[in-house]
């Protein structure tokens, strides 16, 4: 199967490193994170912390407001941003001062940092040090199979990081053994400034990630300017016959090619620089709209030097592009013709026009199909059959004391009326966040290549997951050293009959007693991954509850909520809808589709600005033939269906063009996903009819008042 890739990884990894590399000038271990609850007095607060080992700040720099470096050698410290020091004791001098960690641990604050900065990759509230005595510690300081932390590196300069990647995989061979199937993996030493842009892994290789949408939406916005500068230099050589006499009395006047093309040149820098000041005042504007529909906190660096370079380069170029071809065609005008009154540019003025809207219209094609085939995808895979149902199941955390009164707390619930039934898990199950290589079976290969993702629950993980058995029975009390595997699991150890067979899990035999179908925990676009289920009766960490179908929610959460007071009463009763967290999942898809539709309204109003010009130019040309043929009795439909048809002929052949590359360029975006669409034709029709439409207002608008207008007019000259 595919590789998976993740940041995972084994809790002995970087002191080792450190010991046997000596390309590693330092190493540190983080965990994930966790919502834990401070308390000063009475005052109790949620924040994220993370666990970290003693040397990571030799690792990551961080501005001490007080304290240094060395304060996460104490087990029993805590370090807390700025923000964290004023909300819990309304002073950032709070050295020495007293916190307790989930209502039971006791801890004092061994340094304050400066917040953390929102665009950093660790966000955190507090830092919470590894109690390196801890047994579980000392236990996790030999296991070399399971991986739960992430593992940082300081390298020193100029090693070769491939090799490295290579010495690092044999130290790992070296500690577990070259039949353990971890082995068979690879590591990746993906450097930090990469994380954001080009954070994607496909089959153990970095396969882009933002970079992709960055330079896409770079690309789009690069061509919407161009489609601008096309349409100025449409409209400036169609108003050419308005300058010509200009042009020719300047020349006889004595001005040379050279002058006149300055003068047209500085005419398009003046009108790029208003431009770009218009633009400028509109995204300072609209970047708070922006700002919420990103859900980031972007700002503009008016103290950046590169802001302002990048800036004028923008204008000049763009006042070059757009400024040249008027400025070459009017220049290069025979002034002895211009003040004859013969210069005429002729028909062939015309094409050079319509090929340009033509490319224009084709551009805004690709963009619209690209956002119905992103609208389609989504809508595609928030449909998908989960195999479970996320409907009125609520996530909140446990904690010691509501674990020490679990069975009354689960029969007050039920005995509210509006609970079903209540379960407890390791984890959210939202997420799956714990991997492991080291399941072995009987007839498994000496070298399975099995990573298999497991959840810790007690009974009745099915019945409150409404998730599909296939064979077996649900988890029920009692039932220790036992698992469910889902579909995807058996399909890949290949077992048959798997129910009662035995399975050796972190060095203990596990009886399977259920196979369940398959559940999408993980990314709702991949395929089923392989998942094991364990029971446990211990303190686990979450509570789910799912809510009786049709319960009147607030009332429901609010006996929920009276239940926690009682039962845990040191805790804020904080909550999450499981169908909630699974709509998140689509957030960057989502985002890329209202971009999408954003950026495709825009290239259309600029095209239809363009398409507006060329019609003025091509009806003021005709007038004359307009009137004659209204004259002759031709009717206004007449007159309407004669103008336009040439410029629906224009986007007839923009269409044929377009789709094409818009059914390429979005089947290669659909290879990102293992569960997607196949793209439909009746999409390219929509497409083609919304662009056929706007096509047709934007010519009847223009041509209506020329068909409607009196032919006396436009004769009266001849």
């Amino acid at each position: 199967g595919e590789l998976s890739t993740g940041p995972d990884m084994m809790f002995p990894l970087p002191e080792s490193a450190k010991e046997n590399l000596p390309e590693i000038e330092q190493a540190t271990l983080i965990s994930f994170g966790e919502t834990t609850l401070l308390g000063v007095e009475d005052k109790r607060i949620n924040k994220n912390t993370i666990n970290v080992k003693g040397d990571f700040f030799q690792v990551f720099n961080y501005d001490f407001i007080q304290g240094d470096e060395k304060s996460l050698q104490n087990m029993d410290g805590i370090v807390l941003t700025e923000s964290t020091a004023m909300a819990l004791f309304n002073s950032k001098d709070v050295l020495g001062k007293n916190i307790t960690q989930n209502n039971s641990r006791a801890r004092v604050v061994t340094a304050v940092i400066k917040d953390v900065p929102a665009a950093s990759t660790l966000q955190f509230d507090a830092i919470i040090p590894f109690n390196m005595s801890a047994d579980w510690i000392q236990n996790a300081m030999t296991d070399w199979v399971n991986c739960n932390n992430r593992v940082f590196f300081k390298v020193k300069d100029g090693v070769s990081i491939p090799q490295l990647e290579k010495k690092m995989i044999q130290l790992i061979k070296d500690n577990t053994g070259s039949e353990n199937p971890t082995t068979r993996g690879s590591i990746i030493m993906h450097p930090m400034s990469k994380w954001r842009l080009y954070g994607e892994f496909r089959d153990g290789k970095n396969t882009g990630g933002r970079i992709q949408y960055v330079n896409l939406f770079t690309w789009i916005a690069v061509i919407i300017l161009l489609i601008a500068c096309v349409n100025f230099m449409n409209l400036s050589t169609a108003r050419s016959e308005k300058r010509a006499r200009e042009v020719g009395i300047r020349k006889t006047l004595g001005s040379d090619k050279s002058q006149l093309l300055l003068q047209f040149i500085a005419e398009s820098m003046v009108m790029s620089t208003l431009a770009f000041l218009f633009a400028a005042l509109t995204v300072y504007l609209c970047l708070p709209a922006f700002n919420n529909l990103l859900n980031q906190e972007i700002t503009i660096p008016f103290e950046n030097v590169n802001l302002w370079l990048s800036a004028a380069a923008i204008i000049f170029i763009t006042g070059i592009i757009a400024g040249s071809y008027p400025a070459f065609y009017l220049s290069s005008m025979k002034p002895i013709k211009v003040l004859k009154g013969v210069f005429t540019p002729g028909k062939n003025a015309l094409l050079p026009r319509k090929i340009l809207v033509t490319s224009q219209f084709a551009v805004s094609i690709v963009l619209i199909s690209a956002t119905l085939v992103i609208y389609q995808q989504i809508k595609f895979v928030q449909s998908r059959d989960l195999g479970y149902s996320t409907d009125n199941l609520i996530m909140t955390n446990s904690s010691e004391e509501l674990d020490n009164n679990y069975t009354i707390y689960k029969n007050s619930l039920l005995q509210t009326g509006f609970v079903e039934t209540v379960n407890r898990t390791t984890a959210p199950i939202s997420s799956i966040f714990g991997f492991t290589s080291g399941v072995r079976w009987t007839g498994a290969p000496a070298d399975p290549n099995l990573i298999i993702g497991f959840l810790g629950t007690d009974e009745g993980f099915t019945n409150i997951m409404k998730a599909r058995i296939l064979e077996g029975r649900d988890f029920q009390p009692g039932d220790t050293n036992c698992v469910l595997l889902n579909k995807e699991a058996i399909r890949v150890m290949g077992i048959k009959n798997p129910v009662g067979l035995t399975i050796n899990w972190a060095g203990r035999d596990r009886r399977i007693l259920g196979v369940v179908d398959n559940m999408i925990m993980e990314s709702p676009y991949n395929a089923a991954t392989p998942l094991m289920f364990t029971y446990s009766a211990d303190r686990l960490g979450q509570i789910n509850i799912r809510l009786k179908e049709g319960a009147n929610l607030q009332k429901a959460l609010a006996s929920i909520e009276a239940l926690n007071k009682k039962y845990n009463p040191k805790f804020p009763f904080e909550y999450r809808f499981a169908d909630t967290e699974f709509q998140n999942k689509f957030a960057n898809e989502q985002l890329i589709e209202s971009l999408g539709f954003i950026f495709a309204g825009l290239a259309i109003f600029v095209c239809c600005l363009g398409l507006f010009g060329l019609v003025s130019f091509s009806i003021e040309r005709r007038s004359k033939e307009i009137g004659i043929r209204k004259v002759m009795g031709a009717s206004i439909t007449n007159l309407l269906a004669l103008m336009s048809k040439e410029f629906l002929l224009l986007v007839s052949i923009a269409f044929v063009i377009a789709i094409p590359i818009a059914w390429w360029a979005m089947n290669e975006w659909l290879t990102n996903f293992s569960y997607r669409i196949n793209i439909n034709i009746g999409l390219f029709i929509i497409t083609g009819i919304i662009t056929l439409l706007i096509c047709m207002i934007t010519v009847s608008l223009n041509a209506f008042a020329t068909a409607t207008a009196n032919p006396i007019k436009s004769l009266k000259t001849e």
